[in-house]
């Protein structure tokens, strides 16, 4: 139990091999690829360990969160192409516009992805209750149980919070005869049930911590009792009594409240507002991060960037810039960039305050940044003239924005340690920088929500300001009763309806854009407001101007392509009217989009797939 998952990772263990899909008929007939005998596993827990590692390395898979896909899907993410707006990448196009069907590639990838996870958590769990039984009192049985339960959890709850409103199959054992891989979706309430059973138990027997701080760091990516609880608090918040067929289950704000409450209080996490440390390599397992999924640039060479067994990842490659090695598939919406632009920075945080060279006098002198620190950590603008952008000068500078591209996502590249993503140890396709699953913001933001269900304003301005004065913002509120004496509020009175809405469309998808499990998506579902996003983001109209700037290097003027985003339609006329989800608010349906459809290649294999 001392390893790193990276060291294990380096042993070669998490290539295990489970080639088949659970629920393809055509190899039933043979010994089953995926149960390797009992003797060769299950002799020690030592050998055991192994299989849990093997079933951690499901995780790599890009579609368990088809993190691009969701983008595109919700009202984040534009399908970007090289030639700049309105072309469309052919990939995004039926997420962007909502004309996905069940045979959909990346639909039915993520249901494979999923249940190979669960497969591989059952493979551990049923030899842990088999061949080692007699070991159950160990603690290292135990673990490994608590371990193996909570991740089949997860691979069920992302299934769940995914999949035809949550009426999913539940996999709770190794398939072996034909029944027990062609078995029906069952009814939403028994996979809550069935996701309760293992989260619950993972929180009952897994550590907060894993001995001392060097044990730690040698377990970093372990599942713990921190993530547990993340989860068991998700799994009663993310309900929504709006469902469009009726079988709703109504969120439980006071447990949800009191397991974030518990993370808050318990586990040592605190708030990071330092860019350098947020959404960086330097900022892996920082003090917010609650559940992360590690990945390595450097192992394995031999195996192809399509390669979900692979211990690096295509992120960087997919958000990138086109000029420093990236695909620039995804980049952020419009009303997205520019709030990102916009948000107003508080000139009492002195993180805020930049001492520049003035060129005519040539003297330093101080200026109050443009860009705040949190757009600067989570998104590339050409306004940025205080950030370094792939360790080549400021933003403007080491970045040429494409035709009407006037944003890059940041926190999947690797911005801050190299020049350009090509110059990574395997290039731009592998990148080895971690995927951030859940953070204490998000239970700061999540929090809030829970004090407002309950009419507390008062206490849902805490948490929301909690994080935004990390970023140096303007906090929300009278300065009377804030917490922050040394900052500047809006002194604005808010009502639940008021911050609700600011939470909604504001904090939290600038907080958490494009991060973690379909989080903008869920929110907007269980909250009923997917439609209004769409409409609203329709109803914005922006164009985008060249940017100029004296190069404060060189005290040269420099011009870069219409990428200075603005509000309306050019009164000049240079400019085309970008507008965001149009065609998705036209086309949006919930009963076909709120879930995924049942993926058609399960549908074909599995005759006895009720819907």
């Amino acid at each position: 139990m001392k390893l790193n998952i990276k060291e294990l990772l380096k042993h070669g263990w998490y290539a295990v091999l489970f080639t088949s899909l659970i629920g393809c008929t055509d190899v039933l007939n043979e010994d089953n690829p995926n149960a390797k005998p009992v003797k060769d596993y299950f002799t020690s827990l030592t050998e055991s360990d192994k299989v849990l590692t093997a079933t951690y390395s499901a995780l790599l898979n890009h579609y368990n969160l088809n993190i691009m896909e969701e983008a595109w899907r919700s009202d984040l993410g534009y399908p970007s192409f090289s030639s700049g707006r309105p072309a469309l990448s052919s990939a995004g196009e039926p997420w962007y516009f909502k004309s996905y069907t069940n045979s959909q590639k990346e639909i039915n990838k993520k249901w494979e992805a999923l249940y190979i996870g669960a497969f591989r958590a059952n493979q551990l769990i049923e030899g842990l209750e088999g061949r080692l039984a007699d070991q159950m009192d160990n603690e290292i049985w135990i673990l490994q149980m608590a371990q193996a339960r909570l991740l089949r959890g997860i691979f069920h709850f992302w299934a769940y919070q995914t999949f035809n409103n949550g009426r999913i199959i539940i996999r709770d054992k190794v398939p072996v005869e034909l029944d027990e891989f062609n078995i029906p979706v069952s009814s939403k309430e028994e996979v809550r049930a069935f996701i309760l059973s293992d989260f619950e138990y993972a929180y009952e027997h897994l550590p907060a911590t894993w001995g001392s701080a060097a044990q730690d760091e040698l377990s970093a990516g372990r599942m713990n009792k921190a993530i547990a609880t993340i989860f068991l608090a998700n799994l009663y918040l993310f309900e929504a009594p709006a469902t469009v067929d009726g079988d709703a289950i109504e969120p439980d704000y006071e447990k949800a409240l009191a397991y974030y409450q518990e993370i808050m209080n318990n586990y040592n996490y605190a708030l990071v507002g330092d860019p350098e440390m947020m959404f960086t390599r330097a900022g892996e397992f920082n003090s917010e991060a609650i559940f992360e999924v590690i990945y390595d640039d450097n192992l394995r060479p031999e195996l192809d960037k399509f390669d979900e067994q692979s211990p690096s990842n295509r992120m960087a490659r997919y958000s990138a810039p086109g000029i420093k090695g990236g695909a620039r598939a995804m980049t952020p919406t419009a009303w997205l960039a520019y709030k990102y632009k916009t948000e107003r920075i508080d000139p009492l945080d002195k993180r805020n305050t930049e001492t520049v060279i003035d060129l005519t006098t040539k003297e330093e002198i101080e200026v109050i940044r443009d860009i705040s620190l949190r757009a600067s950590a989570s998104v590339a603008l050409v306004n940025d003239l205080y950030t370094e952008y792939y360790r080549s000068g400021i933003t403007p500078v080491s970045a040429t924005f494409g035709k009407y591209e006037f944003s890059y996502f940041k926190k999947y590249t690797n911005h801050d340690i190299v020049t350009s993503e090509g110059n990574l140890p395997k290039g731009a396709w592998y990148s080895g920088k971690n995927i951030t699953i859940h953070r204490l913001s998000e239970v700061y933001l999540n929090v809030a929500e829970c004090y407002l269900q309950k009419g507390d304003v008062t206490s849902a301005l805490k948490y929301i300001n909690d994080v935004r004065a990390k970023w140096g913002l303007v906090l929300l509120g009278s300065s009377t009763i804030g917490e922050h004496a040394d900052r500047t509020y809006d002194e604005l009175d808010y009502t639940v309806d008021a911050l609700m809405e600011h939470l909604m469309f504001t904090e939290k998808p600038l907080e958490l854009s494009v991060e973690g499990h379909s989080i903008r998506w869920i929110d907007l579902r269980r909250w009923g407001k997917i439609s209004e996003a769409f409409q609203r983001a329709s109803n914005e109209v922006y164009h985008a101007i060249q940017f100029q700037f004296i190069d404060p290097t060189t005290g040269n003027k420099v011009k870069r392509n219409r990428a200075d985003l603005q509000v309306g339609s050019d009164p000049n006329n240079k400019s085309i009217d970008i507008i965001d989800c149009v065609d998705a608010y036209n086309n949006y349906i919930p009963e076909l989009h709120d879930y995924y459809p049942l993926p058609l290649e399960e549908i074909i294999s599995n005759p006895n797939l009720g819907q």
